[in-house]
């Protein structure tokens, strides 16, 4: 655990960013679930603007804390797709399962990969994050490998992925909050 509360010294302060990113995509799930019959192109415009803000997010967190691996990483990935995902909104609507699934996979693998060094410190929720990751990375599957199912399914498949992304962020910063407990 020593090594972990060094490594996070000062990212640890900064456990908030993963709640509102957590928040926010917790509340965009909930938001899919109450209007399904909304327009897809909608749905598209409002998950390609969530996507770069959870980028801008995770760059800011990256530079603030001098974490540039993962945390970087996706952080420029998803403004890349974010800004995509808006530049191009017809290009969006019928590509928009394939651009989300790949999202959410990249998503899914950091997610796993985060746990994997929450392991190794000892950290105690690291399991949860894991199953989270393992469940966004299939959700990212289904979404990648059957796209003509429907809005119906992209739809339900994207909200549920969307809360366990939301909770594995929340999970994660509520280990960065134990480690600044202690630091502080």
């Amino acid at each position: 655990m020593a090594n972990i509360i060094s490594e996070f010294k000062g990212s640890a302060k900064h456990w908030w960013v993963f709640i509102i990113t957590g928040i926010l995509f917790i509340i965009g799930s909930i938001w899919i679930f109450k209007t399904p019959a909304e327009s897809f192109v909608g749905l598209a415009t409002f998950f390609s603007i969530l996507i770069l803000i959870s980028g801008i997010f995770g760059i800011i967190f990256a530079f603030t804390n001098k974490h540039w691996g993962w945390y970087l990483i996706s952080g420029i990935l998803n403004v890349i797709i974010g800004i995509i995902l808006l530049s191009y909104p017809g290009m969006t609507v019928v590509l928009f399962s394939l651009f989300i699934g790949f999202w959410l996979m990249f998503s899914g693998f950091s997610t796993i990969g985060t746990s994997m060094d929450l392991k190794k410190e000892g950290a105690d929720n690291w399991g949860w994050i894991l199953f989270f990751g393992i469940l966004i990375t299939i959700f990212s599957f289904m979404a990648i490998m059957n796209p003509v199912l429907g809005a119906g399914y992209l739809v339900y498949t994207i909200a549920i992925a969307f809360f366990l992304l939301g909770i594995a962020n929340f999970s994660f910063a509520m280990e960065l909050k134990k480690i600044d407990n202690v630091v502080n």
